[in-house]
């Protein structure tokens, strides 16, 4: 882990991934807990804002990322408390979804893979302190059950799409996927996004209770890193904050779908129960 503080000159853009210019996301100081291959993990010593940044182009999650995603968890899981967590990508896309290139290449390791994807989306979900997804962009699939992952979501206005792709693809949620949806979406969005394929801006994503808020681009991870410190302790005014039981208070929550994410194999029966 790299330890070193970071400094970066005031809001100056740089090229991303995909070759286009892109205002840096991360504050001016931040001391960097977490930095390989495009995925890095920075935390404010003042307040606590811990800032997982995704900047490897679509963000698709193959055995390479979630190896990625599993480092910089362990990090903000030793990050030590008062702490909040906000997690963006860069560019184009928050993430584009389960790396189905690499699924056509493996198919012994397609299962496994997807079930690793689980146990980090179960990780994020039962973290001990609130999280928030900032949407710069398109969220599909895997994406999108990222950012369902978190305590809260916002997005970006005139860019970017939600979308629960399983339709268009020919293949089923599978267990753990399906679990999420139902902790995390009301039925009738449940039905619209996945019996439909339906593809959601941020307005409709907003109406359908997808997001909890809209902003533009160059307000997104301001108004998220406002979110994250809103759910200090502090800013809540509480006496007795433990992060054990409120990691177990999401437990007790989401427990159908912690148990899919933590348990659950891909090739689980859709009508079984964990």
């Amino acid at each position: 882990l790299n330890h070193d503080v970071h400094r970066h000159a005031g809001c100056a853009c740089h090229r991303n991934a995909e070759g286009e210019e892109a205002p840096a996301t991360m504050p001016d100081e931040r001391e960097t807990l977490f930095s390989r291959d495009g995925v890095s993990l920075t935390r404010d010593d003042e307040t606590g804002l811990l800032s997982l940044l995704l900047d490897r182009g679509q963000n698709r999650f193959n055995p390479e990322f979630v190896t990625l995603l599993s480092s910089a968890l362990d990090a903000a899981e030793a990050a030590p408390h008062p702490k909040a967590l906000v997690i963006a990508g860069r560019g184009k896309f928050l993430s584009n979804g389960l790396d189905v290139e690499w699924m056509a290449s493996d198919a012994v390791g397609t299962a496994p893979m997807i079930e690793s994807v689980w146990r980090v989306l179960a990780r994020v979900l039962t973290m001990d302190c609130r999280t928030v997804a900032a949407i710069n962009g398109h969220a599909f699939g895997a994406g999108l059950f990222l950012a369902l992952s978190c305590d809260f979501r916002l997005m970006r206005t005139q860019r970017g799409y939600l979308c629960f792709p399983e339709l268009n693809l020919g293949m089923p949620l599978a267990k753990g996927f399906a679990e999420l949806i139902k902790a995390k979406v009301s039925g009738p969005t449940m039905r619209e996004g996945v019996l439909t394929g339906k593809r959601y801006g941020s307005s409709e994503a907003l109406e359908a209770g997808l997001i909890d808020g809209e902003c533009d681009a160059e307000e997104l991870n301001g108004r998220a890193e406002e979110t994250a410190l809103g759910g200090l302790p502090e800013s809540l005014g509480l006496a007795n904050f433990d992060p054990d039981s409120f990691r177990a208070m999401k437990v007790e929550l989401y427990t159908d779908a912690y148990r899919a994410l933590t348990l659950g194999k891909v090739a689980t029966a859709p009508e079984s129960r964990l």
